[in-house]
């Protein structure tokens, strides 16, 4: 006989009991939350009102000590008395159940106690910039954004002719190796014609069926003035070579080139067959007649 003994006992989680202390902890828990912030809210907007009156402003107080503060703090005591009291890294102390409540809410109790010392602890390390900058000018305007500084514009102003010249070298050194879109449209050269329309390759194109690479611009000099009447072959090598276009082609004539060979091989190959065929016949026909006059031959004989 099976003994359903695990809704009898106090820790399991999913006992009426337990659902309805946790969802009522959790309803308690969210009610103050809402009131936290919303006195919060209450706080902040009458400080806001009192500095824009011009009114002096109370500093900000503390929130009052929770029960949960008063424990985490007498852990903090207790754990801090012992590592003085003995050497060695740290332990954390063992937390005890306290009387009369069950593992769950010791679990639950345990798990607050974390969550806000996890706060604390972010409250603490997180360092809140205070503006001290006044609302109000010399002639008693408000301004919730404060005007520049005229001496640190003046200063900034005057810029060192030394700081400047660098800075104009720096920049020709990046133009020389740098690509930018409004050098497309021929920036700085002349906005009548850009980059890619004055093309010294513009001429290259293909002659007929000798597919030859025509270039009509090429200068027959080198870069020191001296004829190179092989130029116009190597830029036409070079171009062929790097055209996609031409390996393209190329391919193509291979692939025709292959399709021709294998149709001829075909072809050869059935002429042979006829060939062999024919003379197979030729040969069957003599050896009938052979064997047509020995039979005669023999007749004769008998």
């Amino acid at each position: 006989m099976v003994l359903h003994l695990l809704g009898k006992k106090s820790w399991n989680v999913y006992n009426t009991a337990n659902v309805e202390r946790v969802r009522r902890d959790e309803a308690e828990a969210q009610a103050r939350e809402e009131a936290k912030e919303q006195r919060m809210q209450d706080e902040d907007a009458a400080r806001r009102i009192a500095i824009l009156r011009g009114e002096p402003v109370a500093p900000l107080l503390p929130d009052a000590a929770t029960s949960g503060d008063l424990d985490a703090r007498g852990d903090a005591k207790a754990r801090r008395n012992r590592d003085e009291n003995h050497d060695g890294a740290p332990r954390e102390r063992k937390r005890r159940k306290v009387y009369g409540e069950d593992d769950t809410d010791r679990e639950i109790r345990f798990a607050r106690e974390d969550a806000e010392a996890g706060q604390r602890a972010k409250t603490a390390l997180v360092k809140k910039e205070v503006d001290d900058a006044p609302l109000i000018d010399h002639a008693g305007h408000l301004q919730l954004i404060p005007a520049p500084d005229e001496k640190a514009i003046r200063k900034a102003g005057k810029s060192d002719p030394a700081e400047a010249e660098k800075a104009q070298k720096r920049k020709r050194e990046e133009d020389q190796v740098t690509m930018r879109f409004s050098n497309a449209a021929g920036f700085k050269n002349g906005m009548g014609k850009p980059w890619y329309a004055s093309n010294k390759l513009a001429g290259v194109e293909e002659c007929g069926a000798s597919k030859t690479v025509v270039l009509t611009e090429v200068n027959e000099k080198d870069v020191w003035g001296n004829e190179d009447p092989r130029r116009k072959d190597r830029e036409r090598s070079r171009i062929t070579s790097g055209d996609p276009f031409a390996a393209m082609k190329h391919a193509q004539r291979q692939l025709k080139q292959s399709s021709f060979d294998k149709e001829r091989w075909q072809r050869e190959r059935m002429a042979e067959l006829e060939e062999l065929k024919s003379t197979e016949g030729t040969r069957c026909a003599m050896f009938d007649k052979i064997e047509v006059s020995g039979q005669e031959l023999t007749r004769e004989y008998d």
